[in-house]
């Protein structure tokens, strides 16, 4: 699946997309931890964005895109 890395991407589809991202949100952020939480993923999950992701885990929001897209191995294009 191609699915665009940007700050509204919703991390459940992030997620379903690729599924290794997961793992590169607990790298960058402790917090993240709790996606591995199967009602979290069913129900933050589906409504959070990047953008508001950043925010819980303490990143800059340009900072977690490009973190994601280098990791995913896709652009790093502008955010």
């Amino acid at each position: 699946m191609n699915l665009p890395v940007t700050p509204e991407t919703r991390i459940g589809d992030l997620l379903a997309a690729y599924p290794e991202a997961e793992s590169i949100l607990i790298g960058l952020a402790p917090q993240f931890k709790a996606l591995s939480n199967p009602v979290l993923r069913r129900t933050v999950a589906k409504v959070a964005t990047v953008a508001q992701a950043a925010r819980v885990g303490g990143l800059q929001v340009p900072e977690l895109v490009h973190a994601l897209r280098r990791g995913l191995g896709l652009d790093s294009g502008p955010v």
